[in-house]
């Protein structure tokens, strides 16, 4: 029985414990009461009726799992293969090849039949191996569930527990270190704090309450704060909580539940296939079953006429084309694996160039999901503006900048001998006093010698503080202090305590001494309590921790007084931070927290990826939109989004990567006067998960139009919104790497998954993995996606003029009554030996410039095109021409010798070979080519002219394809006169462009915004001139008006 969800979801997290115990009791009966049920949990009589009414904790697939037949459990691979070999069967073009197997057998032509059942098999072992892996996700999924748990059933508490044999109801006991593994409203939480980003993206921990609170209907994960989801990771604390949904009607398990049911659409290039296939079938077929009738109306042998008639079906039906296309597509992937693109799908390879989408998760995709400390503001240096260089759990390099007076002048690092650094230190000493991050210095880094960024563990805002403290030259004095309380941060407190002394009875910093030696009554009176030197450490919200603060600390060290202005700028510099997306944390200490003093705040971020903004120039300047799609506040989405060039214009993204740019580079002269905050993103451009939800799904495809940023979203809505933007003709690769990317990443047309830091489950649903987690390598990869498809283009209408010459021919022979030009046998030599390897080879030609640059081709854009078939059929035109006027002189006596048909046979397979050379580019003369530009090209016409020379002079060869040896003078000749397929190819190009080349079109963005390459970035001081220029940062505008200046005067 499937399980169901035993109340309106989400009006649980208003009710209170005892409540929902209350609400829970009644639904086993009266078996047990609400007070049992929250004391002593179930009693084992209760089990089987709530399993019976809700389902148990099995997740998708697992029963599937314990019924499949004993062989495909023993050899799982087996159920793939056998499964997609039927369904190619279905095939057009498969059922054609297959149709002319069995007719080449009967006739005796076991080469033919060999070669078709090479192509079914490499096939139809492609197919398997991706269903194979597409089960895998479900699989990877099924392991993050944990095994076991402990529950509290009969009043005895029950370790190791089954987690699978969980039921709505059960108590469950939580701690740090745990997996949830059930959806359960927390009804006892001590300090509890749970990591959710494997479901939300997010990577801060999230405290949990078990108080009731207030929420939306089909509240989103983040809102739900006394609800433990399954699969979330218990990071601090521990607590109880009562099941509230098992198996699939868990939030995880909906993941699962749609990675079951959404079917991966087929790309592009097989829909085009198929539409091929479907044509050459039909055409075929009525030229073939005309020369039939023709032939046998003119008196020829019924079975010369059928074999003639089975071998021109060969030639008419591109029997290479699948093998062709696999190889080019095989080899594609192994480029892109050499550039960290790891492809799983091999026709995802050609959908990427059709991508006109790109939709990115933003934590750990677009950012670099490490917290990083960005800004320091102090009220001991009001007027100087303090920024980090460097990004991520790393010190190297980065450092501590401070601009001179209101951001004028040149910079300078913040050491100990700077006026600042007393105030720094008091700060960053409070910072890592109240802090439980460990950061190990990694010893055998090739960065340099005791560099942080080794072994650590944390939360990432702690880690980020800790790293700044390094980077602004202030020692961890933790190891100098022995913690005496600890009270851990709290949704309610807002703020985290700590208690602690000095280990040798002298304080690290010079600030905390001279605090305790001004203290007030109050502080003198609690540090005669304790006369060991031990102070109160505080860090948390500013509007929390202002509250208890009475003095502030001053360029000296010495403490001030903190009046309301000075709290209100305190506010104002808060405000600012939070605009510009950053995480703002205050630090204070004293010798009561009832009286402290104000060290400063510090404002972090989890920054955009290095090249992030790059790489979204060149996507949108080749014409492709990129999205954020992202679980974080609209005011970080925004910020991070302007930053990385989603939103704004080309020069807002420069401007806004200006501002946040990296210490290590230098800026140049110019306008500052714009800020970030200067650019104006209305409505349109942004929608909430709210709004998704309140947009009936008809209206959502008209309503995403023009969104660039979606916030506070969930899993559903991710699918939702890659259905909404199809439904629009939007191809779509979607980027993720957490759980709550799953569904997203497999119903996308393109799936890409983070390599380095995805979870296994979403490197499983997506098609493509980016082992460098760079967002840079999907640029590449689109570009190289574009290539390919040309590229098959180009060898598609290279065998395409070799069947249309073959059948043209074979036709014209017929219809004038003559001879056959080519016996069977020269005809299948010529499709399936000299069609493959130089076509094969065609779809490794270095693609033109010109494509890459090319804005995305339409999904519904034809394979095969006007211009691509006027060149197969002039290009045809002129091999059946010159082939025939060579059958024709040798027609002379009247009779066909092995002379005459050797001749026609050898000028037929040179014309072919120059019509592989020109075929290798649309635009491009065989001049303008590089001879040795494609070396597989070069091997792969090496080969077959050996082989074409082995069949004319080879003597057991010349009996099998009735063949005689030439002249050197014949050779000679024919080589000429095959050449003129040269020449028609330089006159097409030259003078008739237009007509035989699809062309290239710029992207649309591209000519209606100019977009230059972008510059070094640069840092927003100018130090490097010599009068400086000033920097606007958005949280740092202090000072930037008289008026502003007036205020802080007074206030300080």
């Amino acid at each position: 029985m499937s399980a169901s969800y035993p109340f309106n979801r989400g009006e649980e997290c208003s009710w209170q414990p005892e409540d929902v115990a209350r609400r829970m009791a009644s639904l086993a009966g009266s078996v047990d009461s609400s007070e049992d049920l929250l004391h002593h949990g179930w009693s084992s009589k209760t089990i089987a009726h709530m399993r019976s009414a809700f389902g148990s904790n099995v997740m998708v697939g697992e029963d599937d799992e314990e019924t499949k037949n004993i062989i495909f459990r023993k050899l799982p691979f087996l159920q793939p293969v056998l499964s997609s070999l039927l369904e190619q069967m279905k095939e057009p073009l498969i059922l054609m090849l297959l149709f002319s197997a069995l007719i080449s057998i009967a006739l005796g032509n076991t080469t033919d039949a060999i070669s078709i059942g090479i192509a079914l098999f490499i096939v139809s072992l492609v197919a398997a191996v991706q269903e194979y892996r597409s089960e895998q996700a479900l699989e990877k999924l099924n392991n993050l569930v944990p095994h076991t748990c402990t529950v509290l059933r009969d009043g005895r508490v029950l370790d190791n527990f089954p987690a699978r044999e969980l039921v709505v109801g059960d108590l469950v006991l939580l701690g740090t270190g745990d997996r949830v593994p059930a959806d359960c409203r927390v009804v006892d939480s001590i300090e509890l704090r749970i990591d959710e980003s494997s479901l939300t993206g997010e990577n801060h921990p999230v405290d949990k309450t078990s108080e009731g609170i207030t929420i939306d209907a089909n509240p989103a994960i983040t809102s739900q704060r006394n609800v433990a989801f399954t699969g979330t990771l218990i990071t601090a604390g521990r607590g109880r909580a009562l099941v509230l949904a098992v198996g699939v009607k868990t939030e995880f398990g909906q993941v699962a539940a749609a990675l079951s049911t959404v079917e991966t659409r087929k790309s592009p290039l097989q829909l085009k296939i198929d539409e091929l296939g479907k044509r050459l079938a039909y055409l075929s077929t009525v030229a073939i079953v005309i020369i039939a009738i023709f032939g046998l109306l003119m008196g020829r042998p019924f079975l010369e006429t059928l074999n003639v008639a089975v071998s021109l079906a060969v030639a008419a039906i591109p029997e290479g084309l699948p093998i062709c296309t696999t190889v080019t597509l095989a080899l594609g992937v192994l480029k892109m694996s050499k550039q960290n693109a790891i492809v799983k799908k091999l026709p995802v390879v050609e959908s990427l160039g059709c991508a006109t989408t790109v939709a990115s998760d933003k934590t750990g995709t677009l950012t670099q999901n490490e917290m990083t400390s960005r800004s320091v503001f102090t009220l001991a240096f009001p007027r100087k503006t303090f920024a980090f260089s460097g990004v991520g759990y790393n010190t190297t390099g980065g450092k501590l900048m401070v601009a001179d007076e209101d951001g004028f002048g040149k910079t300078k690092d913040v050491s100990s001998a700077s006026e600042e650094f007393v105030a720094i230190s008091a700060l960053f000493s409070t910072a890592c006093l109240c802090n439980n991050a460990t950061v190990v210095a990694d010893l055998d880094s090739d960065i340099g010698e005791g560099h942080l960024g080794g072994a650590m563990s944390g939360q990432p805002t702690e880690l980020a503080l800790i790293i700044g403290s390094e980077k602004a030259g202030v020692a961890d004095p933790r190891p100098q202090y022995h913690r005496t309380q600890e009270l851990p941060f709290s949704s309610e407190r807002k703020r985290m305590e700590v208690r602690a002394r000095p280990v040798g009875g002298r304080h690290a910093c010079a600030a905390f001494d001279l605090a305790l030696g001004s203290a007030s009554s109050l502080q003198r009176a609690q540090k005669r309590k304790s006369m060991d030197g031990s102070m109160y450490f505080v860090k948390g919200m500013p509007e929390s921790v202002l509250l208890e603060c009475k003095t502030h600390v001053t360029a000296t060290g010495e403490v001030a007084p903190l009046d309301e202005d000075g709290k209100a700028l305190v506010l104002a510099q808060t405000r600012q931070m939070a605009a510009s997306g950053l995480r703002v944390l205050s630090m204070a200490y004293g010798a009561s927290v009832e009286e402290l003093t104000f060290a400063g705040i510090v404002g972090m971020e989890d920054p955009p990826r290095e090249g992030v903004a790059e790489a979204v120039w060149q996507l949108r300047n080749g014409g492709v939109k990129v999205l954020m799609i992202t679980g974080d506040s609209k005011e970080t989405a925004v910020a991070i989004a302007k930053r990385c060039g989603i939103l704004g214009s080309k020069s807002d993204a420069d401007l806004s990567r200006k501002s946040f740019a990296s210490l290590d580079s230098t800026g140049s002269d110019g306008d500052s006067s714009g800020g970030l905050s200067d650019i104006e993103i209305g409505d349109s451009t942004t929608m909430s998960g709210e709004d998704i939800d309140s947009i009936p799904p008809q209206n959502l495809a008209d309503s995403v139009v023009g969104v660039k940023v979606f916030y506070r979203v969930a899993p559903r809505h991710k699918l939702a919104i890659v259905r909404a933007l199809q439904q629009n003709g939007e191809i779509v690769a979607m980027t993720g790497d957490g759980v709550n990317d799953a569904t997203a990443l497999k119903g996308a047309d393109i799936g890409i998954a983070m390599g380095k830091k995805g979870t296994d489950v979403a490197k499983e649903a997506a098609d493509v993995v980016l082992a460098d987690d760079d967002f840079q390598t999907i640029t590449m990869a689109i570009a190289e996606g574009k290539g390919i498809f040309f590229n098959i283009r180009c060898f598609l209408a290279f065998q395409l003029s070799t069947s249309f010459a073959a059948l043209t021919m074979a036709s014209i022979a017929t219809a004038l009554g003559l001879p056959t030009p080519l016996n069977a046998m020269q005809i299948l030599w010529i499709n399936i030996i000299m069609d493959g390897p130089p076509a094969q080879s065609l779809g490794v030609e270095p693609v033109d410039e010109r494509i890459l640059k090319a804005k995305p081709r339409m999904a519904d854009d034809p394979i095969v095109t006007r211009a691509l078939l006027l060149r197969a059929v002039s290009s045809a035109a002129l091999i059946v021409f010159l082939t025939l006027k060579v059958f024709s002189n040798e027609l002379d006596d009247g009779k066909v010798s092995r002379r005459d048909t050797t001749m026609t046979f050898m000028t037929f397979v040179n014309c072919d070979l120059f019509n592989a050379y020109v075929c290798r580019s649309a635009s491009k003369t065989f001049y303008q080519l590089g001879l040795f530009s494609n070396p597989a090209f070069l091997w792969a016409v090496g080969g077959s002219v050996l082989g074409q020379l082995l069949v004319v002079y080879f003597k057991p060869l010349q009996e099998v394809f009735q063949t005689e040896a030439l002249s050197f003078s014949d050779m000679i000749y024919i080589i000429l006169l095959s050449s003129n397929i040269l020449w028609l190819d330089t006159l097409r190009k030259k003078f008739f462009e237009s007509w035989f080349n699809d062309g290239f079109h710029p992207s649309p963005l591209a000519k209606k915004e100019h977009m230059p390459k972008p510059k070094k970035r640069q840092w927003f001081f100018r130090g490097h001139t010599g009068k400086g220029t000033r920097r606007n940062l958005p949280w740092l505008k202090f000072g930037n008006s008289k008026e502003q200046k007036s205020k802080s005067a007074v206030a300080l």
